[in-house]
């Protein structure tokens, strides 16, 4: 795989438009990279340890895939509690993901959402990964469970719209017509004037 991250990204994110699911890891990527360069300007505490992820990044961006992966263990081997691990093992579940290996992602997205410290930017993405993870699989009870938990931790996170669309989806597949009705309903009264409402409006004019 000699092919620079940025690249691996976008076919990561076009493959899971192509689902009609994720506008969110395109924007997901973009937080990323933008915490990463805040982070590594302002917190000197963690210089050694973005040093270590700064040198996957250049790793990937020189096509060198098995040295990136290798930088991206350092980092969270020497590294393990700090913000600078945590993205690494962001970056590692996305390489994953698109290598369909799921149940490893899967491990290294929870060890974020539980211990990934207070960040209210990386475990959030975790919870998305995860969701959209067992999206993939067709395991939609625990693509419901992972969504209400996001709903439930994160109300005023910028996905929220997309995971309650999601979830109503997961909930027709499941048969739970009615609860996907309501969730429709929530969306229209809670985030009004938005493309989702607007979505949520159309399935709901749809099920008539």
């Amino acid at each position: 795989m000699n092919y620079k991250i940025k690249e691996k990204f976008s076919f990561f994110f076009m493959r899971y438009l192509e689902s009609n699911k994720l506008k969110i890891f395109a924007v997901v990527s973009l937080v990323i990279v933008i915490v990463f360069i805040y982070c590594l300007r302002c917190h000197n505490k963690y210089e050694g340890s973005y040093k270590s992820l700064g040198k996957a990044y250049v790793a990937f961006n020189h096509g060198d895939h098995e040295a990136g992966i290798a930088f991206l263990d350092d980092t969270i081997s020497k590294f393990s509690k700090t913000p600078a691990a945590h993205h690494a093992r962001l970056i590692k579940a996305d390489i994953l993901i698109d290598l369909g290996n799921y149940s490893e992602a899967l491990k290294i997205l929870k060890e974020v959402l539980n211990d990934g410290g207070n960040s209210g930017v990386l475990k959030p993405l975790a919870n998305v990964r995860i969701i959209y993870i067992y999206d993939m699989k067709k395991d939609y009870f625990n693509a419901i469970v992972f969504s209400k938990k996001f709903i439930e931790k994160y109300p005023n996170h910028f996905l929220v719209k997309d995971i309650y669309l999601n979830l109503a989806e997961y909930c027709f597949i499941s048969g739970s017509s009615s609860e996907a009705l309501k969730i429709l309903k929530e969306i229209i009264v809670n985030f009004p004037a938005t493309k989702e409402a607007e979505k949520a409006q159309s399935r709901l004019d749809s099920c008539k």
